[in-house]
């Protein structure tokens, strides 16, 4: 089964990475557009793994064909639509990505059109409903194309039920991921997260290393409960790692704290960090030399004047080789101490707004 992964922009590579290491080399995933857009043949049991798993991806679909353009005669991929749709069960079609409320209802129409024609062609009575429907059709544009499929889950899969105590400064969960990634982290490394916040960045990095649903399936109702050819079908994750704790995770705030406690309870990944309150200045009392081998700081304003303690203390604490990742807002500069050499120097785009990264290497 052909399946188009919507992932947000910048993240592709990351999402490519991570299905090879769930589903194994042999499913390959092509970036078929950059931005946002990638494409691999899988099967039904590959298709639950990736909707409880994936941390990068934004949407899973079924695909339904790309076009150049939609018109009235648009001719949509073959499907045994009744594995999708029972009799009754309603759909809307909604349309990212396109200029123009009156240019997206126009889209939605011509294909919600095509739909209407296939399932009636299998007298299964389909509803049209625009609040809540039970199978949501979507159909990206990337400039180029438009990518139409059935949604799997019917639901935007980088949000995260545990955020449940956000912190403004934070990240949702697809870009903490791609962050803990960009880091170097490892399953079988050891990291410590710096003004942890709302925990996003630790959570994220112990759901990846130890191999925990991001989505548990009584946290959410997913479209694919309703399709008849998977309603009876349960995901059946593998157990998790069970090496002993290698994330850690700080912050002087004791609101911070509490707060990234509880999300990391509700994600259930609290007995897998180690949550401690302390200053910057106390890592070399409460570390050993040497003990990590990354380190990730997220840097606010107000911590901006820390970055030479931030150095020292990385220094002390670091592995020979190991790797320090500095997440900024995009007009802040910095040196670079002597200690470290510059590996990577980029600026990602999250919605609205831009952050700045440094990865750095110990020398």
């Amino acid at each position: 089964m052909k399946i188009f992964l919507l992932v947000n922009p910048g993240l592709e590579k990351i999402c490519q990475e991570e299905i090879k290491e769930l589903l194994g080399a042999t499913v390959s995933a092509r970036i078929i557009t950059n931005p946002a857009v990638l494409e691999i043949e899988a099967e039904n049991k590959d298709i639950l793994t990736l909707i409880y798993r994936l941390q990068a991806v934004r949407r899973v679909l079924i695909s339904l064909g790309k076009f150049k353009t939609i018109t009235e005669s648009l001719k949509l991929n073959s499907l045994n639509w009744a594995d999708f749709f029972s009799s009754g069960l309603s759909f809307k079609v909604e349309v990212e990505n396109v200029k123009g409320q009156e240019n997206r209802e126009e889209l939605a129409k011509k294909v919600a059109g095509k739909v209407f024609t296939e399932l009636n062609n299998l007298k299964l009575a389909p509803k049209l409903e625009m609040k809540k429907p039970d199978v949501l059709i979507n159909v990206y544009f990337n400039n180029q194309e438009y990518f139409v499929g059935i949604d799997f889950a019917g639901v935007e899969l980088h949000t995260r039920e545990y955020r449940v105590f956000p912190h403004s400064a934070s990240f949702k969960g697809d870009f903490a991921y791609a962050f803990v990634r960009k880091s170097g982290f490892k399953p079988e490394h050891k990291l410590l997260v710096g003004f942890v916040k709302d925990g996003t960045l630790a959570i994220e990095a112990a759901l990846y290393a130890y191999q925990l649903p991001v989505h548990r399936p009584q946290e959410k109702s997913f479209s694919f409960f309703k399709f008849p050819a998977f309603n009876q079908k349960k995901f059946t994750d593998t157990a998790p790692n069970s090496k002993p704790t290698t994330i850690f995770a700080f912050d002087e705030s004791q609101q911070n704290l509490i707060a990234a406690r509880k999300n990391s309870q509700l994600a259930g990944t609290v007995k897998y960090i180690n949550f401690h309150k302390m200053a910057l200045d106390e890592l070399d009392v409460k570390f050993n030399p040497e003990e990590f081998d990354q380190l990730i700081f997220q840097i606010t304003t107000k911590d901006e004047e820390k970055l030479n303690e931030i150095y020292y203390q990385a220094n002390y604490v670091l592995k020979s080789k190991g790797t320090l990742l500095l997440i900024a807002r995009p007009n802040w500069e910095i040196s670079i101490s002597s200690k470290f050499k510059l590996v990577i120097k980029e600026e990602i785009l999250r919605g609205g707004s831009i952050h700045k990264l440094w990865l750095l290497k110990k020398k």
